[in-house]
């Protein structure tokens, strides 16, 4: 027991080094893999945090979108640009200045991308005046001439992928409009590249009327037409305006939903149906050909 207590042997010194290798190769691994973690959880809070900042902007779009003010009663010239990554509309501002003229109280707003600063920008151009200004023409993104300017998404990694679709090439039958936008705070590394979407109606945008209509020859030799198909997207009234070309393309040759033609002489003839809403936005249906009975006309059946 005795020599036990004197024993002063202890680790040698290349136990000491294996022991304080494994040490540091345990510390260091465990160190790496909390900062990796550390890493990643910050990260996925900036992908979150620039997808609640992009969602925010999406919902104001949407509500501007909503609002549309066309500077003419009825007619769906709301739209000014409509591209890929560049939209201008008009529509409702939300506070209307003490003494304005502008009795809409409406504003351009555009929303533009630049892939140089991977923002997405929103400008507005405000005014009080009784005319309504014309909007600034600048494709610069973002462009001078606006009243004020903001980024509104940033970490927008589109590029080349569109930012706005449409359900139309023409700006007066634009009645969609579908954003998305691709996010992604760390390219080329985890967490992946995400897309947020939203379709927006403009239900303030009205729409070109659908005429349809059918064309049957009746015993005593005229054509009945009827244009009872056609329909008007707002469900509001329609006039209904016939043409037979051979007559003339200019001057219908009757109005009515329902319209007994007799043409000047029996035969083949050619007609086809017009149709316009309260704003006059108009459509024209496919021509048909008929053929009314006569003296010296030879039908087909059915003809």
């Amino acid at each position: 027991m005795t020599s036990l207590h004197r024993n002063e042997s202890g680790f040698t010194l290349i136990e000491v080094l294996i022991v304080s290798v494994l040490m540091i190769v345990v510390l260091g691994a465990t160190l790496t893999t909390f900062n990796s973690f550390q890493s990643n959880a910050e990260t996925n809070s900036r992908q979150n945090d620039a997808q609640e900042e992009a969602r925010r902007s999406m919902d104001v779009l949407a509500r501007e979108l909503r609002n549309l003010a066309s500077p003419t009663n009825e007619q769906p010239q709301a739209v000014k640009r409509a591209e890929a990554q560049d939209l201008i509309v008009q529509s409702v501002a939300p506070v209307r200045p003490a003494g304005s003229l502008n009795s809409r109280n409406t504003q351009y707003v555009r929303y533009c991308y630049s892939s140089t600063a991977k923002q997405v920008f929103r400008q507005r151009l405000t005014w009080v005046g009784a005319p309504d200004p014309a909007y600034p023409t600048g494709t610069a993104c973002p462009a001078g001439d606006w009243g004020t300017s903001e980024f509104v998404a940033a970490d927008v990694v589109n590029d080349a992928r569109p930012l706005f679709t449409y359900n139309s090439a023409t700006l007066t039958n634009i009645t969609e409009i579908h954003t998305t936008l691709w996010m992604d705070v760390n390219p080329g590394a985890r967490p992946k590249e995400t897309a947020i979407e939203a379709t927006v109606f403009l239900r303030n945008q009205n729409r070109v009327p659908i005429a349809r209509f059918t064309a049957a020859p009746t015993a005593g030799g005229a054509i009945l037409l009827n244009g009872s198909e056609s329909e008007d997207p707002e469900e509001r009234a329609l006039r209904y305006f016939w043409y037979d070309p051979a007559v003339s393309t200019t001057v219908p040759r009757g109005e009515g939903l329902v319209y007994e033609y007799t043409p000047p002489a029996p035969g083949t003839r050619t007609v086809y149906l017009i149709v316009k809403d309260p704003a006059d936005l108009e459509n024209q249906a496919a021509s048909q050909t008929v053929c009314a009975p006569g003296t010296g006309a030879t039908c087909a059946p059915g003809g």
